[in-house]
């Protein structure tokens, strides 16, 4: 029984960082799924579409850009895991403090304007960013140590 539990001592650590893990690569799948949903939307409802991100309150959605009009039943917004946050980023940054990350044309194309990338950060220091493809059509998940 001693032997079991002194295991068990020495896995936890491992077992909680990779639980830590997988929660910053479900919300960094899951903001890039947004980024695909709204260039979609852009292209199919002829209308730009922005990826806004509000740091301070842990929350991301997409929207159509302002002065357009727009089914307000294709707007997503979503929050992250309560042990994640935004990690300081560029772009256009609105009156209420929201970043417009990304914005996509009618015919999917990506701003310039648009956040070179986006990182989402743990308590634990670990990071998973969405960086802008080399081709500069949209975004991919880019780890820690990995080179585009």
């Amino acid at each position: 029984m001693a032997l079991l539990a002194t295991i068990l001592a020495l896995a936890a650590p491992s077992l909680s960082r990779s639980l830590h893990q997988r929660n910053l690569e479900q919300e960094a799948a899951r903001l890039l799924a947004l980024t695909e949903y709204g260039r979609d939307e852009a292209v199919s409802q002829g209308v730009p579409m922005v990826i806004w991100v509000d740091p301070e309150s842990r929350r991301f959605g997409v929207k159509a850009k302002a002065g357009f009009t727009d089914d307000s039943r294709r707007e997503k917004e979503y929050a992250l895991n309560a042990d994640l946050h935004f990690e300081p980023m560029t772009g256009t940054i609105t009156k209420d403090r929201v970043v417009n990350a990304a914005e996509f044309a009618p015919d999917g194309t990506l701003d310039p304007a648009s956040a070179a990338s986006v990182r989402i950060g743990d308590r634990f220091k670990s990071t998973v960013t969405l960086a802008r493809t080399t081709d500069g059509w949209g975004y991919e998940i880019v780890k820690e140590g990995t080179t585009r």
